[in-house]
């Protein structure tokens, strides 16, 4: 006999959640917190804190779960939060800029290669992390929900509260200013 797994959707665990079950909080938390804490890291630069700014995030559901309407997206809403919180932490700790941290590296080393082939490799991520550190935190944030969490234009306008056209140009001039940086680098 074979044995099928039902996952269950967002909303239903959201609805699960209100009614007194315990677990599918939990459920929940398993799902985001991985992406939540690269984007938070990525975003806050500095892997640590990032652990702070995650539980900052869970304790806002956990307390404005009731406010969620479940006719809408759970990801795109938690997302929203998770954007608020990384800016209400750079703003309470003077962050401007993001600082390429040794998390954000490690996904760099390969053991492929020879030593200098590595470290060309390594010098080329290490500008790409600086070039994307550059960007405004608008253009910057809309970089890496579309970049990193390959979310689609509409979720990322949902999240960021604004028209999906401006999703669309701020990916554009992230992009460009990305790649303006690599060349006066000679990257690309």
């Amino acid at each position: 006999m074979i044995e099928v797994s039902v996952v269950t959707g967002d909303e239903e665990l959201v609805r699960r959640f209100r009614g007194g079950e315990q677990k599918a909080f939990d459920e929940l938390y398993e799902r985001y917190a991985p992406r939540l804490k690269r984007l938070i890291v990525y975003s806050i630069g500095d892997a640590d804190e990032a652990e702070d700014v995650l539980h900052d995030v869970f304790m806002r559901v956990f307390l404005h779960i009731d406010s969620f309407n479940t006719d809408m997206v759970f990801s795109s809403w938690i997302y929203r939060i998770a954007v608020n919180c990384c800016k209400n932490f750079r703003k309470k700790h003077g962050h401007d800029r993001l600082t390429v941290g040794g998390e954000q590296m490690d996904a760099v080393n390969s053991p492929e290669g020879s030593p200098e082939e590595l470290y060309l490799k390594e010098e080329d991520m290490r500008e790409f992390h600086l070039a994307v550190d550059a960007l405004k935190e608008k253009f910057r944030t809309v970089f890496l929900l579309r970049f990193d969490h390959g979310m689609q234009y509409s979720q990322i306008s949902s999240i960021l509260d604004c028209p999906e056209r401006t999703a669309k140009w701020r990916m554009r001039k992230a992009v460009e200013k990305i790649v303006d940086r690599l060349k006066t680098r000679n990257v690309v």
